[in-house]
């Protein structure tokens, strides 16, 4: 808790405060001396105020110039996109599943809220989706999630989709942000997007109609950090009073795509849920 005030505070003021405590407990010390004349007495002040002086001014040029851009936490990006700008998105391959496709012909009602299907509707959709992921190390745990990630899933066919954007995950470490979305690491400004392709290959054993918690397997092409891989996953659909969840946790191994960077374990626990 305390550690979390202290990011409340502003930091500029308090390296400023400290500078100038020092000037004052030394200008303090020389008054107490008697023995030396005036200049004799504060010319040490004079230099110490001086040097404070610079160092205040140089405080303020860190904290307004770079600190903002290289770390302090980034702006919320505003990822409340329409479930059919991003299940379009050409950028990620749709081979397993072209159909999937066809999902912006009657993506045109969507708002930037989840989209509460009615049980006649074949294909559901929401932007409101989620998905996290966590890495367990031996210095710290490490998680983040998107909370806007958009979702189709067509109940008779089980084609299911998810895209989402990178810069979209949130993380507690205002550091770590940063080293999510740069070059080293996810590269978000050259791959926006991550997703997957794929179908629910046990759908027809859901009973939409029935509450309940029905077990499904997906399988598909999963993309992240430009790289497409073919993977299989466990998962439930939850059926109650007319409404649906989607869920799965599954591991992955960061070196599969491209991500060389040693802040995360070597497998990463991803934990996808979409409500229609």
């Amino acid at each position: 808790m305390f550690f979390s005030l202290l990011k409340e505070i502003p930091q500029m003021f308090v390296i400023a405060a400290i500078i100038w405590g020092f000037v004052l407990i030394k200008v303090i010390r020389n008054a107490r001396k008697k023995d030396k004349g005036f200049f004799a007495r504060y010319r040490t002040d004079l230099i110490a105020i001086v040097a404070a002086l610079v160092l205040t001014l140089f405080d303020i040029w860190v904290f307004v110039a770079y600190i903002p851009t290289h770390f302090k936490k980034h702006p919320v990006v505003d990822t409340s996109v329409s479930a059919s700008e991003l299940l379009s998105d050409s950028t990620l391959q749709d081979s397993a599943n072209k159909p999937v496709g066809m999902i912006g012909k009657k993506d045109s009602v969507v708002q930037h809220t989840t989209v509460a299907a009615p049980i006649t509707k074949t294909i559901l959709l929401t932007n409101k989706a989620s998905v996290r992921f966590f890495s367990h190390g031996a210095d710290e745990d490490i998680e983040a999630t998107n909370h806007s990630v958009a979702c189709s899933l067509n109940k008779e066919t089980g084609q299911v989709r998810f895209n989402g954007l990178v810069k979209g995950f949130v993380f507690e470490n205002e550091i770590m942000q940063d080293h999510f979305n740069d070059t080293k690491y996810m590269n978000s400004e050259v791959f926006p997007k991550t997703g997957f392709t794929g179908t629910l290959q046990n759908i027809a054993s859901v009973i939409f109609t029935k509450d309940g918690k029905y077990p499904v397997t997906a399988a598909g092409a999963l993309t992240i950090h430009g790289i497409t891989k073919n993977i299989t996953a466990p998962g439930s659909i939850t059926v109650k009073a007319g409404k649906f969840t989607l869920k799965s946790v599954f591991f992955i191994k960061r070196l599969d795509f491209g991500i060389t960077t040693d802040e995360i374990a070597d497998e990463l626990e991803i934990t996808v849920i979409a409500g229609f």
